[in-house]
């Protein structure tokens, strides 16, 4: 049995593992496979890999960072959403797992944008990968879940201005949007898009869901336009009709253009502002 199966079994939430003591302990194992990987030297600590989901590997899980980053530009580009010049703005960027990959897909003229409530990840970020062209800035907004101490969502503006951006990446961060906060997001992405920008996000589209409905989630409980597995914990899993998703494009000036990964977990929704 690996070491990685052995910790699998004995851990019941990668994440939550990660903001305990014993997180210490695993970036301090993480330093010893890093000297033996010197391409992994620049990744983030294991503690903060952990925080952004790396399937059921604890201590080696490096290629599979490198390659999700990588298979979100290659998706994007592949599509036509994303070009060497785009202006990229993430939202929930994490640990810069997505800003690491865009960063070498970017020309001279490209730039990245990337924010996120979590402050550690936000910082190492600022340290370790800012520039001329990638910037990063924590969000410091409210969630019961991941930011208690924030401040409420309808006061949070992304930090980018007017028409500036051409590209709105968001990876499951709607699937923990409450309605009215969604409705904020969806409200700020229309004001920094260009005509012609797209909003990528990935999310529980309950259309798409029914069959799957109690494997791991029940979105059982209607809570403002949307639907939430715990009144406890809301913004844990949170999924929306494509009803409900399309009127809110609407009224901020979006249409949605393409939904893909109909049968996984999560769908894919493109909108495009104008």
């Amino acid at each position: 049995m690996t070491k990685d199966r052995f910790l699998r079994m004995l851990v019941p939430s990668i994440p939550v593992l990660a903001r305990t003591p014993l997180a210490l302990v695993l970036d301090a194992a993480d330093y010893f496979i890093k000297h033996r990987h010197p391409e992994w030297s620049k990744l983030p600590p294991a503690s903060l890999r952990m925080r952004i989901g790396v399937g059921n590997r604890i201590l080696r899980n490096h290629q599979q960072f490198i390659e999700s980053g990588n298979g979100i530009v290659t998706e994007l580009s592949s599509k036509g959403y994303l070009d060497p010049a785009s202006h990229i703005l993430e939202l929930g960027c994490g640990c810069g797992r997505n800003a690491v990959a865009f960063s070498k897909y970017l020309n001279e003229r490209g730039t990245y944008a990337g924010q996120d409530v979590d402050r550690e990840m936000i910082s190492w970020c600022q340290q370790k990968l800012q520039n001329e062209r990638a910037t990063f800035h924590h969000a410091n907004i409210f969630s019961k879940v991941y930011n208690p101490a924030g401040n409420p969502v309808a006061e949070y503006k992304f930090p980018a201005s007017d028409g500036s951006i051409t590209l709105i990446v968001s990876i499951s961060v709607f699937s923990h949007l409450l309605y009215s906060d969604s409705l904020r997001y969806v409200r700020e992405s229309s004001r920094v898009l260009s005509k012609g920008g797209h909003l990528h996000m990935t999310l529980f589209i309950l259309d798409f869901l029914k069959e799957r409905l109690g494997d791991r989630w029940t979105f059982s409980h209607k809570l403002e336009n949307c639907y939430v597995d715990s009144f406890r914990y809301p913004e844990a899993a949170v999924a929306y009709e494509l009803s409900t998703l399309e009127e809110m494009m609407r009224l901020n000036g979006l249409s949605m253009v393409e939904i893909y990964n109909k049968d996984l977990h999560q769908q894919t929704v493109i909108a495009k502002k104008g």
